[in-house]
């Protein structure tokens, strides 16, 4: 059975020839990567989850008074408000999506929602643009080709539709386990490049050809998997790897809540993904029309 690999960024400036080959290999093979010595520290991801698990505790109520917004992207979802299989019948999570410093938080209800999830979102960005780089030196590609349009990462949808999603699913009722109840239906990301931190619960799923492998978490690493818009740009040399969260079959993790935090990364808005190759294998797409197409197919209200 495949796995995924693991890549240590350990002296990333020193090493980058074997990062950067490590990092083609997996892309164009099972299409996710874990990252260990990556330079951020668990802290600064544990204070988020437990801002995040603060809010998503909160009564359901209160959490409502902070709807996601159509248009910002910002704010709250909750279960069952992003379907993103077909077939699913409920899809058990929460989640709180925010695209910049000044966007829309909980500021009344869990105020330091906020300075956590701003302090991660810097570490993660600076992460972005490493990986980007290597992935253009792997391409062959200058450096900063890649990195150059996404200057405006977690500065606002006006700029550049990156998203940092925390994810929560609540533990599970009797009433849950059944067919078509899953965590999070099988999808592709849609943007260019997705960092994933997990808690120690498990359940992500990745499909590698036919076969479905576990990404189970390894403490402080980062998963690392991309979307639509990098496969469209490499002419599908690179993979957006369908994923799914199913419901664990252990069942004293069914009583259990799960958390995750994932950052969507996504070019410039204006930015016009086409072939690098010049063929024509996908259409040209703009990268904020891409996501909002997207996100409008998911969402249910």
């Amino acid at each position: 059975m495949p796995e995924i690999p693991v890549v240590d960024l350990s002296n990333m400036g020193l090493h980058q020839g074997r990062i950067t080959k490590e990092l083609d290999e997996a892309f164009s093979t099972v299409g996710f990567v874990y990252l260990k010595n990556h330079g951020i520290d668990q802290k600064k991801v544990d204070n988020v989850f437990e801002a995040s698990r603060t809010f998503f505790q909160l009564p359901e109520d209160i959490k409502k008074g902070y709807p996601r917004d159509n248009e910002r992207f910002d704010g709250y979802t909750g279960r069952d408000q992003e379907i993103l299989e077909d077939s699913s019948v409920h899809e058990v999570r929460e989640a709180y999506d925010v695209t910049s410093p000044t966007g829309f938080y909980p500021d009344d209800s869990v105020p330091q929602f906020r300075p956590a999830i701003c302090e991660l979102a810097q570490s993660l960005c600076q992460l972005t643009v490493d990986l980007l780089k290597c992935m253009a030196l792997a391409l062959g590609l200058d450096e900063d080709y890649l990195s150059s349009r996404h200057q405006h990462i977690f500065h606002g949808v006006d700029k550049n539709g990156t998203i940092l999603r925390s994810l929560y699913y609540p533990s599970l009722s009797g009433d849950d386990i059944q067919p078509g109840v899953v965590r999070c239906g099988e999808h592709s990301d849609y943007g260019t490049v997705t960092l994933l931190l997990q808690d120690d619960m498990g359940g992500l799923e990745v499909l590698s050809g036919s076969e479905w492998i576990a990404a189970d978490p390894i403490p402080g690493a980062v998963l690392v998997n991309l979307g639509d818009l990098m496969q469209f740009w490499t002419s599908d040399r690179y993979h957006a790897t369908v994923h799914r969260v199913r419901v664990p079959e252990i069942e004293i993790r069914r009583r259990s809540p799960r958390q995750s935090i994932a950052f969507f990364v996504q070019p410039d808005n204006g930015v016009m993904i086409s072939a690098l190759d010049g063929s024509q294998k996908h259409p040209p797409v703009e990268s904020l029309a891409y996501l909002k197409l997207r996100l409008s197919e998911t969402y249910k209200y």
